[in-house]
């Protein structure tokens, strides 16, 4: 995860920590109402496609894996430039959400 905040508009993103521990913010640079959240080994996130995030704190041996949905497109890197948003958007809206669990198979939380 890098400590600048970003996100990805033409994917959403499964985070699965494997090793150690971090503080991770989701809900982008500035945004009073975002989550602060404490992660270790064995947590499962998923991240919608244009949820900025980024990491706060390593607290040791922080390692993740992240992954993305089979036939997906490439993720991106985006920053919330302004440069950027006319076209974000537009990818964001023509996403279609997950068609199994990521963790779960045909039926999780995610698909509820």
């Amino acid at each position: 995860m890098y400590t600048q905040h970003h996100f990805h508009s033409t994917t959403h993103e499964v985070l699965v920590i494997s090793s150690g521990g971090a503080t991770l913010y989701f809900g982008g640079e500035g945004n009073l109402e975002g989550v602060q959240a404490n992660v270790d080994k064995g947590d499962v996130i998923v991240i919608p496609a244009g949820v900025g995030h980024a990491m706060l704190e390593d607290k040791g041996g922080f390692e993740m894996v992240g992954s993305y949905p089979v036939g997906g497109a490439q993720w991106d890197h985006c920053t919330g430039d302004e440069s950027e948003l006319g076209e974000v958007k537009s990818q964001i809206e023509r996403l279609g959400w997950f068609e199994r669990d990521p963790v779960y198979g045909d039926e999780g939380p995610v698909l509820e």
